[in-house]
Order: structure tokens, then C-alpha cells, then sequence
């Protein structure tokens, strides 16, 4: 690996960080679009957790292929701070009580990102070849 080339991966990391904790927004603002939540009836929770699971498929759809390409054997580890920010910007500020089912689906939503994310990645990176990165 040339100098240039590990110079260009270490300045677009912060970059690649914040695209994917906007990415992550915008797909799980697609999910709410896509799938509306029924205001009474007991499908709402089931909607929810479909919801997050597609804003992870979403997600990981769009960036796996880009992060496993531009950092290779080193793009799980992009990863895991992508999924650190997300996680830290969903944890609930202040002391306000949270219930036990939205916590349920916050902690589904952040593995099944996660889990998809990661996966992708091994995929993508899989199919590459793995170049010698």
C-alpha cells in the first residue's frame, strides 16, 4: 500500500463515518415512508420492528460494497465506529424514562445494523477477492 493511498483512507475516514450516520437516518426515515405505523391495533409493534429491520437492509445495501472497496481487510473496523456513532447518537438523552418496548426495538434496530452492516461487509469483501489491501 503506497503512502497516498493510506493518507486518502486515514483523511476520509471522519467522511466515512458521517455518511454513514446520515445514511443510517435517511434509510430509517425510508422505512418510516414506506411503512406507516397504524396508530391503534396490534400490528404497530410488529411494523416497528419491520421498520428497523429494513432501514438496516437499506443501510447496509448502500454501503457495504464503498467501505469494503476503499478500506479492504481494515473496513470492519470502519464499521464498528459507524455503529458506535449511530449507537451514540440513539441513546436517549437527559433521564427521561424510556419503556421497556421502545428500548426493545432500539436495541433490534441497532443489531440488526450492526449485524447487516458487518455482514455485508465479509460479503462484499468476500466476492472482491480481498485484495491484498
Amino acid at each position: 500500500m503506497s503512502r497516498a493511498g493510506f493518507a486518502l483512507r486515514v483523511a476520509l475516514l471522519p467522511v466515512a463515518v458521517l455518511a454513514g450516520v446520515w445514511l443510517h437516518g435517511q434509510s430509517a426515515s425510508v422505512a418510516m415512508t414506506l411503512m406507516p405505523v397504524p396508530d391503534t391495533g396490534p400490528l404497530s409493534i410488529a411494523v416497528k420492528i419491520s421498520q428497523g429491520f429494513l432501514a438496516a437492509t437499506l443501510n447496509a445495501a448502500l454501503a457495504c460494497y464503498p467501505l469494503a472497496r476503499l478500506y479492504g481487510r481494515v473496513a470492519s473496523g470502519v464499521a464498528t465506529l459507524i455503529v458506535l456513532s449511530v449507537l451514540a447518537g440513539a441513546l436517549p438523552a437527559g433521564s427521561g424514562a424510556i419503556t421497556d418496548a421502545a428500548l426493545l426495538l432500539q436495541v433490534w434496530s441497532m443489531a440488526c445494523f450492526a449485524a447487516l452492516l458487518f455482514g455485508g461487509i465479509w460479503l462484499a469483501r468476500r466476492r472482491a477477492g480481498d485484495s491484498a489491501r
